[in-house]
C-alpha cells in the first residue's frame, strides 16, 4: 500500500523536488527495509529492494514522467484512494469514512469518464474540463503526500484533516457536475459510441445520489463558512432545500426517462449555479446577487412537476387525531408553529411564508372561539361548534403537513398539493368565523368558568397549609415508635385511599424532633406500584452508609444488614402496593432486639394486615370540618369554609386543590367562596379523586397546563430539580414568551412554575444532590401528589401529549404519533418487537415526535441505534444508551435539537457534524474520557448551559500555536451556565476565559501549574463559582483574581492563605461562601480584622483548623452557619451572639464543644434580645431550648411512656425535669452519653 503511494508520487508529483523530500523519502525506505526484512528473513532481499528504490526515486524527471500516461495517473490515484482508509487512523470516524467513500464514488466516475474525455479532447464542450481534471488530479497528490509523510498529527490536527477532505469535495463534486451536465447534452446524446452511452446510462442513474451529497455537502458547508448576509444565504437555503425535496423524492417510475434525463440536467444547472455563488460569496453583494431567478426558478420548477410528473395524494384515508381538548393542542400548535419561524433551520426557510400564513390565521381563529369556549363543551351541535371542530381538524392537517415537509416525508407531494390545499381550508374557516360574529358568552361561575390564558398571582393560600388534621394519629405513631417495650422490629402501616393524607402523615412523624434523636440512622424510600428491588436498597444504603451500592440484590441486602445491624433503625417504605413487596424488602433489614421501627404506608387494607407487623394497622379516617385551623380563612368566612371542607367529604387533598381554585379566582371576597359552597356537589366524589382533579385541571389558564401535564414523564413520587425543569420545559416549547417582551424567558417560566405551586397542583421541597464524590448540596425540588400524577398520565395520554413506555412492554410505529415519548429500560433489554431505533417502521409517525427520553438501565450494546427519523426533535436524553462516534454524529442532523443529554465513552471532541445544532440551549454529556470543548463550542450560537464530565478547553500538552488558533474562532456570548470543566495553564487560558463574557455559573477543576491561577476577574457577570484542586497540600504564593459580580463561591482542597482570604474580603456581592475539604495555615483562621460586608450563608465542612476569631463586625449580615466534619475546631466564637442577623446554626459531626458553644450562642441571644430566634440543629435535629417558665412535658406530649432512650441528646436541667416528671416510667437508657465529662 504504501509503496504505491510512493509509486504514484514519484512519478507524478512535483518535478522540483526538494532535499527535505529526499530526506523523508529515506526515512521510509528504511521503515520498508525492516519491514521487508521482517517478512522475508533473507538477507539479499533488503539490499536488493533498497537499490531498487533509490534508482526510481533517481529516475523521477519529466522524461520519465511523459513515458507513463494520462490515464495511468487516475488509475493510481483512485488505487491510492481506495487504500487511504487503512492508513491513517483519523478514518475511524464514520464522518470521515463517508467522506472519503463519497471521494471514492465521485472519483471512480471521473475515472471512467476520463478516456472518453481523451477520445473526444478536440471539440470545445469537452477541452476546458482538462485543466480542471489535472488541478483536481495533483490536489490528491499532494494530499496523499500529506498524510504519507506524517504532516497532520493525530492529537491535534483532526479537524485540519477533516478541513481538507471537505475542501477537496467542495472541489470535485463540481467536476462532476460537468461531466453530469456533458452527460445530458445533445452532442453526448447523438454520439453512436457504445461505451459512451453506456457511462451516460451509468451516471444518470447515479445523478441523483450525486446531486442530493452534494447539496447537503453544501448545506453543511455554509455553517459559519459563508459570508453573507441573511437575505442572500436565505435564498440559498431555499434553493437548497427545494431541490434536495425533489431529489429524495423523485418518482422515478412515473415519469419517461427523457423527462426525467431533463429535469435532472435543469437540477444539476441550478446546483451549479448555488455552487458558484457560494464560491463567489466573499466578493457578493445585494446589487448582483440574483436571489430573485433563484426563488422564481423554484416556481417554475413546482409548476412543470405539477403539471407533467405528479398527481395529487389520495386524501381518502384520514388521520386520527385526539379531540378531547381542543384548546390545549391549538395553543400547542401555535407555539410550535412560532418556535419554527423564529428558528433558522434550513428546512424550514422553504415554506416559512406558508407558516407565517397559517399561524396568523390559526391565531385568529383561536382568539375568536375563545370568547365562546364553554358553549363548545356542550353535547348539543350547532353552526359554532361544527365550525370549532373543522377549525380543528384542518388544524390537525396542517400540523401533519408541515411536518413531513420538515423531515421530508413524501415532502414532494405535501409541499405542491396538500399544503396549498390546507392554507386555502384555514382561509375558508377563518372567513367563516369572522361571519358568525362571535361574542364572549363566558361566565364567571368559579366553577362553570372554563379556563382562561389570564395570569395566576404566585401568591400562598394560608388556607392549604392548616388542612392536614389527624394529630392524634401523630400522638399515636410517636407513641408506637417510641415505645420501649418493644424492642423487636415493629412494623407500622398507615393504609387508606388516595388523598387521605397517608405521606404527609408519615413525613411529620418521621422529622419529628423526638423520634430523629431516638434513632441511630433513618431512611426514607418511595416504593410505588412498579418498583427496582436493587434501587430501592441502594436508595435505602446510601442513606444509612452515605454511599452508593452498585451490587446485585442479594449483596445489597447482605450490606444492608451489616450496615444496620448494630444500629437502631427507623426506615419508611412510602407507597407499597402489594404484601409480597413489602415482605420481600422487610426480609432485609435485621431482626435485632433494639426498638427498630419501619413504617409502610399504603392504599391497601390487606398489605397493612398481612406484612408481619406487631402493630395493628392506623388507618386514615376523613378529615372532619372540626379539625381545621382557625387561622386558615377570614374569620367572617370560617364557617363557609368548614362547610366547603364538609362537602370535600373530608379528602385533605380535595381541600388542598379547592383552596387552588379559590386562589386562582380573580375575586377573593364572600361571593366566591359561596358560589364555590353552591356547586361543589356536583364535581365531588367520595370515591374518586380524579373528579376534582379534574375540576382543578380544568380552571387552569391553557398556558399551564401542558406544563402540569408534563410531571407524568417522571415516574410517581420522583422530585425534579427545578432548575432542569425550567430547561426542560423551555426547551420543549411550553412556554409563551413573545420575543418583545421586557421579562426574559426564563423570568417567563419562573413566573408559570409560581403560579403552579399557588395553584397547589406542585409541591416544592429541598433534598441532598451529590455534587461531588466527596459532600452533596441541598437543590430545590419539586413533584406533584401520585393522584395528580395519575390524573396527568391519563390526560397526557388521551391527549398523545406524551407517552411512558415501562420495561418488557410492547410498542409500536403508532406510538410515535404522541409527541413525547418516554422508554424506561431494565436489564439492558429492549422488546424484542422495539420499531424504536428501525428508521423503516418508525419513520411514518416520528414526525411528530419532539421530546424522546430513554432511561433506566444502560442499553445493552448489541442494539444499533439511530436518530435519522427524528427531525423534529427539540429534547433528546438518551441516559441509558452509550453514544458511540456514528449515533454522536447522527445527532448532527437534527436541527431543531435544543436540550441534549446523552452518555458517550471514548468521543473526545464535539463532533463537527454538530456546528448544525444552531438551536441547541442546554448541553449535558456523561462521558469517560476528556471532551475538548474549544473551538467547536464557541460556534454553537444559542448554547446557555453546558454540564459536561471530564472537558477541557484544550489538550493537556497542546501546543501554543494550537490553542491560539482554537480561541481565534469565535465568541459565544449566550452561555451562562458551564460546568465540570478542567482549566490548565497556557498563555490562552484568560483569552479562553474572555470567550464567555456573559458567563454567570461556572465550575472547574484547576490542573496545577507552579503558582499559577486562573483570572476570573475577565468574566464580570459571572455570579457563581465554583474551584477546585486535585488535591489540597498544594500552595504557592498566588495573585488571586475573583470578579466583583461574584455572590456565590464555593473552595474545595484549598490551603486558606492570607492572600486568598483577602481576595474573598474584596467582594463586595459575596453572600454565599462554602469552604470544604481545605486547611488554614497555621491551623488558625483569624477573622477578627475581616469584613465579608454581604455573607449570608458560609459552610465550613472538613475544613482543618482548631482556632477561630471573629469580632462582631466580621459577617454582619450572617443568616445562616454551617458547620460539618470540622473534627479539630474547639468552639464558635460568641461574637456569633452579636449577629443581629444570624438565623440558624448547623453542627454535624464536631466536638461536642462545638455543639455546646452553638447552644451557649443561642441563650446569649435570649439573654440579650429577649426572643429565641436562632435555630441551632445537631446532626439534622432541631435543638429545643427548655427555660424554666416552659412546660417541663414539652418534650414528652406521650405521658404513658414507660420506656424511653436517649441517644446522644444533650443533657440539660429542664430535660432531666422533663424525665422525672414522666408518671409511668420504668426504663431509663442513655446511649453513647459521657457522664464523666457533664
Amino acid at each position: 500500500m504504501r509503496l504505491r503511494f510512493l509509486r504514484t508520487f514519484v512519478l507524478f508529483g512535483d518535478s522540483s523536488l526538494d532535499d527535505d523530500f529526499y530526506y523523508r523519502m529515506s526515512k521510509k525506505i528504511n521503515k520498508f527495509c525492516v519491514m521487508i526484512s521482517s517478512l522475508f528473513y533473507q538477507d539479499n532481499v533488503v539490499p536488493l529492494l533498497l537499490e531498487e528504490m533509490e534508482s526510481y526515486l533517481s529516475l523521477k524527471n519529466d522524461n520519465y514522467v511523459a513515458m507513463t500516461t494520462e490515464e495511468k495517473l487516475f488509475e493510481y490515484l483512485f488505487t491510492n484512494l481506495h487504500d487511504l482508509p487503512n492508513s491513517t487512523s483519523y478514518l475511524d470516524d464514520e464522518r470521515m469514512s463517508k467522506k472519503i467513500n463519497i471521494l471514492r464514488q465521485v472519483f471512480r466516475r471521473l475515472t471512467d469518464f476520463y478516456p472518453i474525455l481523451l477520445a473526444n479532447k478536440t471539440t470545445t464542450t469537452t477541452q476546458y474540463l482538462f485543466p480542471r481534471f489535472q488541478f483536481i488530479a495533483h490536489t490528491f497528490l499532494q494530499f496523499y503526500f500529506d498524510i504519507w509523510t506524517g504532516k497532520y498529527k493525530p492529537i491535534y490536527d483532526a479537524d485540519k484533516y477533516s478541513s481538507k477532505v471537505s475542501s477537496i469535495l467542495i472541489d470535485i463534486i463540481p467536476l462532476e457536475l460537468e461531466v453530469l451536465y456533458i452527460s445530458t447534452s445533445k452532442l453526448i446524446k447523438q454520439s453512436t459510441s457504445t461505451q459512451l452511452k453506456r457511462f451516460v446510462k451509468q451516471i444518470l442513474k447515479a445523478s441523483p445520489k450525486i446531486l442530493q451529497n452534494y447539496l447537503i455537502h453544501l448545506q453543511g458547508h455554509m455553517v459559519g463558512s459563508v459570508a453573507v448576509n441573511y437575505s442572500q444565504t436565505q435564498s440559498i437555503n431555499v434553493m437548497i432545500e427545494f431541490l434536495l425535496i425533489f431529489l429524495t423524492d423523485i418518482p422515478k417510475r412515473f415519469i419517461h426517462p427523457d423527462k426525467l434525463n431533463d429535469m435532472l440536467a435543469h437540477v444539476s444547472l441550478l446546483t451549479r449555479k448555488i455552487s458558484i455563488l457560494m464560491e463567489e460569496s466573499s466578493n457578493m453583494n445585494e446589487a448582483d446577487f440574483s436571489a430573485p431567478d433563484l426563488l422564481q426558478e423554484i416556481e417554475r420548477m413546482k409548476g412543470d412537476i405539477k403539471q407533467n410528473f405528479l398527481k395529487a395524494p389520495d386524501q381518502s384515508s384520514q388521520l386520527c387525531f385526539p379531540m378531547d381538548d381542543g384548546f390545549l393542542f391549538m395553543n400547542l400548535l401555535l407555539r410550535h408553529l412560532n418556535d419554527l419561524l423564529i428558528s433558522n433551520v434550513y428546512s424550514v426557510s422553504l415554506i416559512k411564508k406558508e407558516i407565517g400564513m397559517v399561524k396568523e390565521s390559526l391565531e385568529f381563529i383561536r382568539s375568536s372561539f375563545k370568547k365562546v369556549r364553554q358553549t363548545l363543551d356542550d353535547s348539543t351541535s350547532g353552526v359554532v361548534k361544527d365550525c370549532w371542530l373543522r377549525a380543528l381538524d384542518v388544524a390537525y392537517e396542517a400540523e401533519h403537513v408541515i411536518n413531513s415537509i420538515l423531515v421530508r416525508d413524501k415532502a414532494l407531494s405535501h409541499l405542491l398539493f396538500s399544503l396549498p390545499s390546507v392554507t386555502d381550508k384555514i382561509n375558508l374557516i377563518a372567513a367563516q368565523v369572522t361571519s358568525l360574529q362571535l361574542e364572549d358568552k363566558n361566565g364567571d361561575d368559579p366553577l362553570d368558568a372554563k379556563s382562561s390564558d389570564e395570569p395566576i398571582e404566585s401568591t400562598s393560600s394560608s388556607f392549604v397549609e392548616v388542612t392536614v388534621g389527624h394529630e392524634e394519629d401523630e400522638a399515636k405513631m410517636i407513641d408506637q415508635l417510641l415505645n420501649q417495650h418493644e424492642s423487636e422490629l415493629d412494623v407500622i402501616s398507615i393504609v387508606g385511599m388516595p388523598g387521605l393524607g397517608k405521606t404527609t402523615l408519615a413525613k411529620k412523624v418521621y422529622n419529628n424532633t423526638l423520634v430523629a434523636s431516638h434513632f441511630n440512622v433513618r431512611a426514607w424510600c418511595t416504593v410505588s406500584q412498579k418498583y427496582n428491588k436493587s434501587k430501592v436498597l441502594g436508595e435505602i444504603l446510601q442513606q444509612v452508609t452515605g454511599s452508593k451500592g452498585k451490587e446485585s440484590e442479594d449483596d445489597l441486602a447482605e450490606k444492608l444488614r451489616v450496615a444496620l445491624y448494630d444500629k437502631r433503625y427507623l426506615i419508611v417504605l412510602d407507597d407499597v402496593w402489594d404484601i409480597a413487596t413489602g415482605e420481600m424488602l422487610i426480609a432485609c433489614f435485621p431482626k435485632v432486639e433494639r426498638g427498630n421501627r419501619v413504617i409502610l404506608t399504603s392504599r391497601s387494607s390487606e398489605v397493612g394486615l398481612k406484612v408481619k407487623c406487631r402493630s395493628d394497622p392506623l388507618r386514615l379516617q376523613l378529615l372532619k370540618p372540626e379539625k381545621v385551623g382557625k387561622g386558615s380563612c377570614p374569620a367572617e368566612l370560617l364557617d363557609v369554609g368548614h362547610q366547603i371542607v364538609e362537602k370535600c367529604r373530608g379528602l385533605p387533598l380535595t381541600v388542598v386543590l379547592i383552596a387552588g381554585v379559590i386562589v386562582r379566582g380573580k375575586k377573593k371576597e364572600k361571593d366566591l367562596w359561596l358560589k364555590i359552597q353552591h356547586n361543589l356537589d356536583s364535581f365531588v366524589s367520595a370515591n374518586n379523586s380524579l373528579e376534582i382533579m379534574q375540576l382543578s385541571y380544568d380552571h387552569l389558564p391553557y398556558h399551564l397546563k401542558p406544563l402540569l401535564l408534563y410531571f407524568a414523564r417522571s415516574r410517581k413520587s420522583k422530585r425534579i430539580q427545578v432548575s432542569k425543569l425550567m430547561q426542560l420545559w423551555m426547551a420543549e416549547g411550553l412556554v409563551d414568551h413573545d420575543i418583545g417582551s421586557k421579562s426574559s424567558l426564563e423570568e417567563a417560566t419562573q413566573s408559570y412554575l409560581d403560579a403552579l405551586i399557588s395553584s397547589s397542583l406542585i409541591m416544592v421541597d429541598h433534598m441532598l444532590a451529590e455534587k461531588s464524590t466527596h459532600f452533596s448540596v441541598m437543590i430545590k425540588v419539586c413533584y406533584v401528589h401520585d393522584v395528580v400524577h395519575d390524573f396527568c398520565s391519563v390526560k397526557a395520554k388521551r391527549e398523545k401529549f406524551l407517552k411512558l413506555i415501562n420495561p418488557g412492554a410492547r410498542f409500536h410505529a403508532s406510538d410515535f404519533l404522541h409527541h413525547r415519548l418516554t422508554i424506561h429500560i431494565e436489564d439492558g433489554q429492549l422488546h424484542k418487537k422495539c420499531v424504536l431505533f428501525n428508521s423503516k417502521k418508525c419513520s411514518a409517525g416520528s414526525k411528530h415526535l419532539i421530546s424522546l427520553k430513554v432511561s433506566g438501565s444502560l442499553l445493552n450494546s448489541r442494539y444499533i441505534c439511530h436518530t435519522r427519523p427524528f427531525g423534529l426533535v427539540r429534547v433528546l436524553q438518551l441516559d441509558s444508551i452509550e453514544l458511540k462516534d456514528s449515533l454522536m454524529e447522527e445527532i448532527g442532523s437534527l436541527f431543531h435539537l435544543r436540550f441534549l443529554r446523552i452518555r458517550t465513552g471514548d468521543v473526545k471532541a464535539i463532533p463537527v457534524s454538530w456546528l448544525n445544532l444552531q438551536n441547541l440551549e442546554t448541553l449535558l454529556i456523561n462521558t469517560e474520557y476528556t471532551m475538548v470543548l474549544l473551538p467547536r463550542i464557541l460556534k454553537l450560537s444559542k448554547l446557555k448551559h453546558v454540564k459536561i464530565h471530564r472537558s477541557c478547553f484544550f489538550e493537556k500538552e497542546e501546543e501554543e500555536d494550537n490553542i491560539q488558533s482554537r480561541i481565534l474562532e469565535g465568541e459565544n456570548s449566550k452561555l451562562t451556565t458551564l460546568s465540570h470543566v478542567v482549566i490548565s495553564y497556557s498563555e490562552g487560558t484568560n483569552d479562553a476565559l474572555k470567550k464567555f463574557p456573559n458567563l454567570q455559573h461556572l465550575e472547574c477543576t484547576i490542573r496545577i501549574h507552579d503558582d499559577w491561577f486562573p483570572k476570573f476577574d475577565v468574566l464580570n457577570k459571572l455570579e457563581s463559582l465554583f474551584v477546585k484542586y486535585p488535591w489540597k497540600d498544594y500552595f504557592y504564593g498566588k495573585e488571586y483574581h475573583f470578579p466583583s459580580s461574584l455572590k456565590e463561591l464555593q473552595l474545595y482542597r484549598f490551603v486558606m492563605i492570607p492572600d486568598l482570604l483577602s481576595a474573598i474580603t474584596a467582594l463586595p456581592q459575596l453572600e454565599i461562601l462554602a469552604i470544604r475539604n481545605s486547611y488554614f495555615l497555621e491551623d488558625k483562621w483569624d477573622a477578627s480584622e475581616d469584613i465579608y460586608q454581604s455573607l449570608k450563608t458560609l459552610t465550613l465542612q472538613e475544613v482543618g483548623f482548631s482556632e477561630w476569631e471573629v469580632d462582631r463586625e466580621t459577617f454582619p449580615k450572617l443568616e445562616e452557619l454551617k458547620i460539618e466534619y470540622c473534627e479539630e475546631l474547639t468552639e464558635i466564637p460568641c461574637a456569633f451572639a452579636e449577629i443581629e442577623t444570624l438565623k440558624s446554626i448547623h453542627i454535624r459531626i464536631v466536638n461536642r464543644e462545638v455543639e455546646d458553644s452553638a447552644i451557649e450562642i443561642k441563650k446569649q441571644i435570649i439573654d440579650f434580645a429577649g426572643e429565641d430566634r436562632l435555630q441551632v440543629f445537631l446532626s439534622g435535629v432541631l435543638y429545643e431550648l427548655e427555660a424554666e417558665e416552659e412546660d417541663e412535658t414539652e418534650h414528652f406530649p406521650i405521658t404513658s411512656l414507660k420506656e424511653l432512650g436517649l441517644n446522644d441528646f444533650p443533657m440539660r436541667p429542664a430535660l432531666l425535669s422533663a424525665i422525672v416528671a414522666l408518671p409511668e416510667l420504668e426504663f431509663l437508657e442513655f446511649i453513647d452519653y459521657d457522664f464523666q465529662r457533664e
